[in-house]
């Protein structure tokens, strides 16, 4: 299973309970098919960076959820028929959080040679190096 965030915009005039029942929506068909949801935010009604169908705010809403491909499929494919639903994306954050890893990791094995003495060779050290 993977991590996304899925972010969502609603119509400014749609109401709490609306969406509160878009949310709903969403919670079943995850649940529903195996994924797992890790946290939903409900951040309110924010101005957006252009207009979108007319509309220049809308109430924004946050999804991380554990799911497969297939899941994402059909929660985009709902978003995507939501006439309250004026905007959404989708993106996977493990490799985010792989990659960071990564770099921390590569980080403490450097600052760990420093602590050594050991120093790693320059290029021009290296080079001359070779040459002999």
């Amino acid at each position: 299973m993977r991590n996304y965030e899925i972010m969502f915009i609603v119509n400014p005039n749609a109401t709490d309970e609306e969406i509160d029942k878009i949310n709903g929506q969403l919670e079943a068909v995850i649940t529903g098919a195996g994924g797992e949801i890790q946290k939903i935010e409900k951040m309110g009604k924010r101005r957006l960076a252009y207009d979108v169908d007319k509309f220049r705010e809308g109430s924004y809403v946050l999804f991380a959820i554990g799911a497969n491909g297939d899941i994402i499929k059909e929660v985009e494919r709902r978003l995507r028929v939501m006439d309250a639903v004026i905007k959404y994306i989708t993106v996977r954050t493990d490799e985010d959080v792989r990659r960071f890893e990564k770099i921390r990791s590569y980080r403490q094995k450097r600052a760990a040679r420093r602590g050594s003495g050991e120093r790693p060779a320059s290029p021009a050290q290296s080079a001359e190096e070779a040459m002999q």
